[in-house]
């Protein structure tokens, strides 16, 4: 019988896949254990490599949903499917350390309690390229990952049950008869809406950053803003669910004071929000590969900006109000982008730092 079941879900990721599998032959010890990949439907190679994959240090099983559902409905089959005492969640992107299976398994002998689930470190792979997005994203933005300000051995709440790397008792996932919730259509907060209702049965994160994961996921600005968008939408799903859960996953009164301070200007000024948008992500993206201190609030307001918009367009076309949402899209859009834009036009001259200055121009026209 296996210690410990490890449920990948996987789409699309043929690229990458192999040598995931083969890392976890490279374990450091001979504790047993399973890989369940649940392909959701891919429509590259993804399947034919799980299926024609043999390991030599565990058992795999290869399970393909007919239809992709998403990452949900992935883990829900694959916790169907899991025999052991513990369970370890994972990306088909995440390569393990050597000591990764080991280290997930003594954790929880040192913390048996059932309520406690363990929570591993994740970096982007040494051999990915990193742009100033990315290492952006993975250190004061944190906008996918919080590890820049995790310290280990600490607990955090339900916000940090990352699916990346985090492992938990299998009997703590039964005390709920309902698992992820599969009407999260996008891989965003619907691993935090499980945890959020894990509170209730005990359900404590300790950080253990020994346990070590590298992530094999490229991204530039526009691949990101998408991402944030994809969240902010998934943010309010969330919300609608556990009305509670709004003071954690939003920064309410930053956002509200800046609507409500530029909605008159910004429906005089900024008409078409699309706009904006892609000049932003032009100037954002124009700076990946030129590090410099003023991109972490470049980034962070831009980022933001998607994110919000997602959460904004998730509550007025909830209410079948399409027409609100123009106007607040206007605001917004005034407010996070244009204004952020300008503060980077003046900010850059003074700075003596490269600039686009056919961007520029364009910005200063919007206003």
């Amino acid at each position: 019988m296996p210690a410990i079941s490890i449920i990948m879900p996987c789409y699309n990721r043929s690229c990458d896949l192999r040598r995931v599998l083969e890392a976890y032959d490279t374990q450091d010890s001979e504790i047993p254990f399973e890989l369940i990949a649940v392909d959701d439907a891919s429509t590259d190679e993804t399947f034919d490599i799980l299926n024609s994959y043999t390991p030599s240090r565990y058992t795999l099983r290869a399970i393909r949903q007919p239809t992709n559902l998403g990452p949900a409905a992935a883990r829900n089959c694959g916790i169907a499917l899991a025999s052991a005492p513990l369970i370890l969640f994972v990306g088909d992107d995440i390569l393990p350390s050597p000591s990764f299976v080991r280290g997930h398994v003594e954790a929880h002998s040192r913390f048996p309690q059932q309520g406690v689930a363990i929570l591993g470190h994740v970096r982007w792979a040494d051999d990915l390229p990193q742009n100033t997005l990315m290492k952006h994203v993975d250190g004061v933005g944190a906008q996918q990952f919080s590890y820049y300000y995790l310290q280990s051995g600490m607990e955090y709440d339900y916000r940090h049950f990352y699916t990346a790397n985090i492992s938990l008792k299998r009997d703590l996932l039964h005390v709920e008869s309902t698992w992820f919730d599969t009407s999260f259509p996008h891989a965003a907060f619907e691993d935090v809406e499980f945890a959020y209702r894990l509170v209730k049965h005990g359900l404590r994160i300790v950080y253990q950053a020994h346990l070590t994961a590298q992530h094999y996921h490229y991204h530039t600005v526009r691949s990101f803003a998408r991402r944030q968008y994809r969240s902010g939408l998934m943010a309010w799903r969330l919300i609608c669910k556990h009305p509670r859960t709004a003071r954690d996953v939003l920064r309410i009164r930053p956002l509200v004071l800046a609507l409500l301070g530029h909605c008159r200007r910004a429906k005089a000024t900024c008409q078409d929000p699309e706009e904006a948008e892609e000049l932003a992500l032009r100037l954002a993206g124009f700076y990946e590969w030129h590090p410099h201190a003023l991109l972490d609030t470049l980034y962070m307001r831009v980022l933001d900006y998607f994110f919000y918009k997602g959460v904004l367009e998730g509550i007025f076309y909830s209410f079948n109000t399409s027409r609100i949402w123009h106007f607040m899209h206007v605001a917004l859009t005034y407010s996070f982008l244009v204004t952020t834009m300008l503060w980077f036009i003046q900010e850059s001259s003074k700075q003596f730092l490269p600039f686009p200055h056919d961007i520029a121009n364009t910005i200063t026209s919007l206003c």
